[in-house]
């Protein structure tokens, strides 16, 4: 008669198709429940323990490549993510150890490669920096992260770091006149979404030269294009509004505010509408 009896059987709470088998009052191994199911492993009964021990290590092996196979079959994972998932699953180290063996085997599961896609995927959005520091959480070696990121050139990075940049600054200038304040925000911006202080800086300084040579361009143009507009026109235009006007008022005051604030609309300079306005209202 054997001296291994099992003594429990309990379902395992985070993998319900798992269950946790006890031999002489001792945790003794990890299994499907199928497979306890198929071999008629119940309380009470007298096992082989190395006949067993086979059979479940195998099964646990090909349960635990399944599981694998599913987690990267939607998003591609790095060798730590899939090993930290497959621990959640509760499966062993030697099964967990063959599957990833497995995996890098078929390339399944390949961190050089990950890195890549990830820094191709993150370089427009954010700085070395942060993408050095999520890679790092996600378990890919130093040398492997130090290896691909030298590989960015840096003409690129700048590029998207301006592109980043002058998106944010739209939003800022919306809510903030001091200029040295929306410096200081975008640098800051910068440095966050991982990009070195030197960058953010020079980035800034960029981004608010460019944006400040274009309003004085608006400006200018913008004067110009006032200074365009006839008198002729001007007085033309007032003495049409003003015949409308006067149908329905009388008070010279109002008339006066009112198509001031009409021909301001228009785009003429007040000092133009004064004139104008006068000559129209004088007695």
């Amino acid at each position: 008669m054997s001296n291994y009896t099992v003594t429990k059987i309990e379902l395992q709470k985070k993998n319900k198709g798992r269950v946790n088998v006890y031999i002489n009052e001792e945790f003794a191994f990890a299994c499907s429940a199928e497979l306890v199911y198929s071999y008629g492993i119940s309380k009470g009964t007298s096992v082989d323990m190395n006949y067993l021990k086979s059979i479940i290590e195998e099964d646990n092996f090909i349960k635990c490549k399944s599981c694998a196979l599913k987690i990267i079959e939607k998003v591609y994972k790095t060798e730590k993510q899939i090993k930290d998932k497959l621990a959640q699953k509760q499966y062993d180290e030697n099964a967990i150890s063959r599957t990833i063996k497995f995996l890098k085997e078929y390339k399944f599961v390949d961190d050089d490669k990950f890195t890549e896609l990830y820094i191709k995927e993150k370089i427009y959005s954010q700085g070395k920096n942060k993408i050095r520091y999520s890679l790092i959480k996600k378990g890919i070696s130093e040398d492997i992260i130090s290896k691909k990121l030298d590989l960015i050139d840096e003409e690129q990075e700048e590029k998207a770091a301006f592109n980043i940049a002058q998106k944010k600054y739209a939003v800022l200038i919306k809510s903030e006149n001091n200029i040295r304040k929306v410096y200081e925000k975008l640098g800051n911006y910068l440095a966050r979404s991982g990009y070195s202080f030197e960058k953010a800086r020079a980035v800034s300084d960029k981004v608010i030269k460019k944006y400040a040579k274009l309003e004085d361009e608006k400006k200018e143009s913008f004067q110009e294009n006032m200074q365009e507009k006839s008198k002729d026109e001007l007085y033309n235009l007032a003495s049409k509004r003003y015949r409308i006007m006067t149908k329905s008022e009388t008070d010279r005051n109002k008339i006066y505010r009112r198509l001031g604030e009409y021909l301001l609309r228009r785009g003429y300079l007040w000092t133009d509408i004064k004139n104008t306005l006068n000559e129209l209202l004088k007695d």
